[in-house]
């Protein structure tokens, strides 16, 4: 039976995401890490320059809005490991600036489906393994663009005056992390919302005075190592718990 710590991220797509600086810190702290995108090559590419470094990462594909994939990589986790300690809910579609009235809602769907139902379809999937954890933890990624409060840009001040379906999804995301948080407390599993902030993630956002991923993906990493019994059902960026 693995006794390693075992961290599985979703939505792992490219060399300068959130997703791969995440399983970077992680890795580096003596985690098995899994990381998942949808096309199994592109799980392998990225994998592979972590591995490069001696990490410990084992790529997998994974669509979040794939139920019945989801169902498949959580059995081929639980025959190879038998446990979860901690989910990484990270899959995102962004940006988007879709008008209230003139939007196709097919792609309001797309953005929900792999920004929120993606995330309660891990969950939902995941839980089991992870109630084979010592030290449970759900870490989903949010935005303060989907917050009400707060400084910086949320819901009531938003990036440049749009409020996206990205924006709102995530608002969701944050509900739903209070929901998973009082159903799997008698688990012991520890769910919590973390942003990273506005980060680097693409180079146009340097002009909006983003930050370094790695500072960025810290504040996921934080929330992914909480002590055990630690808080549940917060939002956090940087270790701080900030306003929903």
């Amino acid at each position: 039976m693995e006794t390693k710590q075992l961290a599985l991220i979703t939505g792992v797509g490219k060399a300068t995401g959130i997703g791969l600086e995440v399983a970077r810190q992680l890795a580096g702290m003596n985690y098995r890490v899994i990381i998942t995108s949808r096309k199994q090559e592109t799980a392998t590419q990225l994998a592979g320059i972590l591995i490069s470094d001696g990490l410990d990462v084992v790529p997998i594909a994974l669509d979040v809005t794939d139920e019945p994939m989801v169902k498949a990589v959580a059995d081929q986790i639980n025959q190879q490991y038998g446990k979860l300690d901690v989910l990484i809910n990270n899959a995102t579609l962004f940006p988007d600036q879709y008008d209230t009235t003139s939007v196709e809602l097919a792609d309001i769907r797309n953005v929900f489906e792999s920004n929120f139902i993606g995330s309660w379809s891990t969950v939902k999937h995941f839980t089991l393994l992870l109630r084979k954890s010592e030290h449970p933890r759900i870490v989903n990624v949010s935005s303060g663009s989907g917050s009400f409060g707060g400084k910086g840009y949320s819901l009531v001040n938003p990036w440049r005056d749009i409020i996206s379906a990205y924006s709102i999804s995530k608002a969701a995301l944050n509900a739903f992390t209070l929901k998973a948080a009082l159903d799997l407390k008698p688990d012991g599993i520890l769910v919590n919302a973390a942003t990273p902030g506005l980060t680097a993630t693409y180079d146009t956002f340097s002009d909006f005075g983003s930050r370094p991923v790695s500072e960025g993906a810290r504040s996921i990493v934080l929330a992914a190592t909480l002590p055990k019994y630690g808080p549940t059902g917060q939002f956090f960026k940087d270790g701080e718990v900030i306003a929903w």
